[in-house]
């Protein structure tokens, strides 16, 4: 009977890398000039936040707490005569003055005239553009025209769109010129059109419409172009019309786009600040002042406290009503992701 004997193992010897290898670099300096890269690139970014927002934000708020004296700007408190039950009317006099002012009728035109703007924006200009995206999504005939039509005017500084629209209703302008082509006889309509009062207000609201469509139009189109085709071609297999393709599947699809774009039409109330002023001018801006107007030309005087005390009572009423509408059209429709 034979017994197995196992061989002993053989010497495992490590290998010795060779003489003339490449010695590996070392990791961590490396990495030093990406470090640096990264650095020198969140530099300007950084530092605009810091001074552009953080520094004009805070800025406002401490004016918030100053009031003229003696042609400057100095603190409440350094008014404040000590007595306690005088220090909170003291601290926040000039929130106290904005309370006041709401009495004053013209201050109340101001907030009038800006909440129509969510009106114009939320409830008239994205209704449409989601109708034309549609229309230009489906690819029907001229949709290349009309893409062009609705971009440029997303793309003009806002003083040439109002200079185009101002002269082009004007008397001789390109509206009365093509009536005059058709002969329709319209009277004395151009002539006093701009010659604004309080029943011609609807011509910036035309305007607001007219320029604001493009910009919906184009991001909304580029969130409906991102629905599979799979999608549209099972429906259409199951006999679904246009109207309830539309409804059913494309606004559901969209919907963060759509939550955005209302989202943004909120907060043209307090955004919309030159079209009135390029529009009417001067003489008819107790019409047409908005919220965004009146803080611009109250800016310019020394009396700064005022503007700044407007906008951060806009920013504490506005966000969390914002807020609380984009948690609502949220909850709507479940983000599909695809």
């Amino acid at each position: 009977m034979t017994s197995l004997v196992k061989a002993p193992a053989a010497e495992i010897k490590p290998i010795s890398a060779p003489a003339n290898a490449p010695k590996k670099k070392h990791r961590g300096a490396a990495h030093v000039g990406t470090y640096i890269f990264i650095i020198l690139m969140l530099l300007y970014p950084v530092a605009h936040f810091c001074l552009m927002w953080f520094g004009v934000n805070i800025t406002s708020i401490l004016l918030t707490f100053k009031f003229p004296y003696r042609n400057n700007l100095t603190w409440v408190l350094t008014n404040w005569k000590g007595d306690s039950s005088t220090f909170f009317s003291t601290l926040f006099k000039n929130y106290a003055n904005w309370g006041k002012s709401l009495q004053d009728t013209t201050s109340n035109f101001i907030y009038q005239n800006s909440l129509i703007y969510f009106v114009v924006s939320c409830l008239v200009t994205l209704p449409i553009a989601m109708f034309f995206s549609y229309f230009i999504f489906k690819k029907v005939w001229g949709s290349t025209f009309y893409k062009v039509i609705f971009f440029i005017p997303s793309i003009l500084p806002l003083f040439i769109l109002t200079t185009v629209y101002t002269y082009s209703l004007n008397q001789g302008g390109l509206i009365s010129g093509l009536l005059d082509l058709m002969h329709v006889n319209y009277g004395s309509f151009f002539q006093n059109l701009f010659v604004l009062d309080e029943s011609k207000k609807w011509l910036v609201w035309v305007f607001c419409v007219w320029a604001g469509i493009g910009y919906d139009v184009i991001l909304l189109t580029a969130g409906m172009s991102r629905i599979p085709r799979d999608i549209l071609e099972s429906c259409k297999m199951d006999g679904v019309n246009p109207f309830k393709e539309f409804f059913k599947i494309i606004i559901p699809l969209t919907w963060p786009t759509v939550t955005t774009l209302f989202i943004f039409g909120m907060m043209s109330v307090f955004n919309v600040t030159f079209q009135p002023f390029f529009i009417t001018g001067e003489s008819a801006s107790a019409a047409t002042e908005t919220i965004g107007m009146n803080i611009y030309f109250a800016s310019q005087g020394s009396a700064k406290n005022v503007p700044a005390t407007l906008g951060l009572i806009c920013s504490l009423i506005g966000a969390p009503i914002i807020c609380a509408v984009r948690w609502g059209l949220n909850k709507c429709f479940k983000n599909v992701g695809f």
